[in-house]
């Protein structure tokens, strides 16, 4: 049951007591006045009273003094109940009926009248009723056992509301701090089916993927750690190279035309691979800050492939990988970021030659409209990926060979950039074994754009 459901119950439930006690009491408040009937004056109070009511010899005042001796205040009306003169209670709201010159008395719920008419005017006592003990003892325990339960109601009313709220709160604020603290391992736990057990089944949702989130966020920080570990010792080995043919040049060992010549070939080649090294550092930088920018225009995937074969084929082919094209006949137009597409398609030729397990690996490179996505496949002859882990090779710092151990053969990122860059064109991207690794790309067609 909901938190709004049970308030409006029990508050409904107070209301209903608080009239059921009201009602109580009135039926016994009358119970009483039946049970303690007015009987009127007595005696010798009705003779004084009567006495001075008649007397014509007593003055207004005089009359009123000796009234007033035994408890009653007089009121003069004339016969049509206007008021000429009152000593401490009106007649309003009451009526005395009065036929003749001897005294009326009429009793009422809270006051007794005596009433006469002398000289055409009405001549009336008032005194107001007091109850003997018995009564007004039963009254007031009647009116403390309503207090008394009303109270009674009120509280457990509040004792159930407070346990019906405050418990479950202080157990999710307990979860709050635990998650403020670092500790996302803290489960919380609720047998509540209304809307404090609603937030704390949302808080337990919120929990488990930030525990996620952080293990995911460990292993990436130290995978990272141990590829800049690898990249860091690897460029003191190109820089010592470096520094030792530098030294040999200088101290005159390459002292032929020759030896000169394959000297400064291999500062050359290992300044080469430090600057692959820097560019893997650069890749990190940017992966982690998410500094990539787009500029994107609708191209012709056919003729930007063309032009990207034309010029790296030959690049390729120096470093062991012979690249075959097949491309459609007609224009597939998509919207397309011209730089950073072409390094998807650099990284993953360059996967090709770093895995490739042959002296001449071979790759093909295709590119056609599948009628809503203009398509890029790149797939080579290559060893491929096994089965379990190609679902991952498009994560941060993943390498297919975990055997390997220089950080320069493959840092992880490439395909990861490969994967950031297609989603960012709204695009899908996916791995198959087709005797080697396949890397097939869908670019929408006649997308809009922002």
């Amino acid at each position: 049951m909901s938190i709004k459901k049970k308030l409006f119950l029990t508050n409904v439930i107070i209301f209903a007591v608080m009239v059921a006690l009201a009602w109580t009491y009135s039926f016994f408040a009358n119970a009483l006045l039946n049970k303690f009937p007015i009987t009127g004056p007595d005696e010798n109070e009705f003779n004084t009273v009567a006495n001075c009511l008649t007397n014509n010899a007593l003055s207004d005042d005089e009359k009123a003094a000796t009234m007033a001796k035994v408890g009653y205040k007089l009121s003069i009306y004339n016969s049509d109940l206007s008021l000429i003169k009152e000593y401490g209670y009106t007649l309003k709201n009451y009526e005395l009926n009065i036929s003749s010159g001897s005294p009326t008395v009429e009793a009422f719920s809270d006051k007794i009248l005596i009433g006469a008419l002398r000289n055409g005017r009405i001549y009336a006592a008032v005194k107001p009723i007091t109850r003997d003990k018995p009564f007004t003892t039963a009254k007031n325990i009647a009116l403390a056992v309503m207090i008394v339960s009303c109270a009674i109601v009120v509280s457990l009313a509040c004792y159930y509301q407070f346990y019906t709220i405050f418990p479950p709160l202080t157990v999710l604020q307990g979860g709050l701090k635990q998650i403020a603290a670092g500790n996302y391992e803290y489960q919380l736990r609720s047998n509540k089916h209304d809307e404090i057990g609603a937030v704390i089944g949302e808080f337990e949702m919120m929990r488990r993927k930030l525990a996620d989130l952080d293990k995911q966020k460990s292993q990436f920080d130290r995978q990272r750690g141990e590829i800049i570990a690898g990249i860091s010792h690897d460029l003191k080995t190109p820089l010592t190279t470096i520094q030792g043919y530098t030294k040999g040049l200088m101290d005159g060992v390459a002292n032929t035309p020759a030896k000169t010549e394959r000297y400064l070939k291999t500062i050359y080649e290992t300044a080469l691979t430090m600057n692959a090294l820097v560019n893997q550092l650069n890749d990190f930088s940017k992966l982690d800050i998410d500094t990539i920018e787009y500029s994107f225009r609708e191209r012709d995937l056919v003729a930007l492939i063309q032009d990207f074969a034309a010029i790296n084929i030959p690049i390729y082919a120096t470093k062991g990988l012979k690249i075959e094209t097949d491309f459609s006949d007609t224009p597939v137009e998509a919207d397309i970021d011209k730089d950073q597409f072409l390094r998807v398609v650099r990284n993953i030729l360059d996967n090709s030659v770093k895995y490739k397990d042959k002296e001449n690996g071979e790759a093909k490179i295709k590119v056609y409209s599948d009628g809503e996505n203009a398509v890029l496949e790149i797939g080579d002859n290559g060893p491929g990926v096994s089965p379990h882990e190609i679902q991952y090779i498009f994560e941060s710092y993943y390498r297919g060979d975990p055997s390997r151990t220089n950080p320069t053969t493959g840092s992880g990122l490439g395909l990861s950039i490969v994967k950031t860059i297609i989603t960012a064109h709204d695009g899908t991207v996916e791995a198959v074994n087709d005797n080697g690794l396949k890397i097939i790309i869908k670019i929408p067609q006649r997308r809009k754009r922002n």
